[in-house]
């Protein structure tokens, strides 16, 4: 009969539960990972020297700074969120 030493095999289960744990990763919330898209500026139309013409300018450059700063905000907020998020987690 075969006589078998069974120490080798014992040894490397022994040395396996020797290992680190492997770190558990947490990624954030999807909602919190992208930020609004700036707004495309305006084709604004040419200057004539009339009122009118200067209202609609003026409109079109009051939307565009409106949503330049809704996007900021979204994007802040968002920033604070994951702020909020880590230190939560940590």
């Amino acid at each position: 009969m075969l006589k078998m030493n069974y120490w080798p095999v014992i040894g490397l289960f022994a040395l396996a539960a020797c290992g680190q744990p492997r770190p558990v990763i947490i990624a954030p919330p999807a909602e919190l990972a992208t930020c609004a898209d700036a707004p495309e500026a305006p084709e604004l139309p040419a200057k004539d020297g009339t009122d009118a013409v200067q209202m609609v300018r003026d409109q079109m450059i009051l939307t565009f700074i409106l949503a330049l700063r809704s996007a900021y905000g979204d994007c802040r907020a968002k920033v604070d969120g994951l702020a909020a998020w880590r230190a939560g987690v940590e």
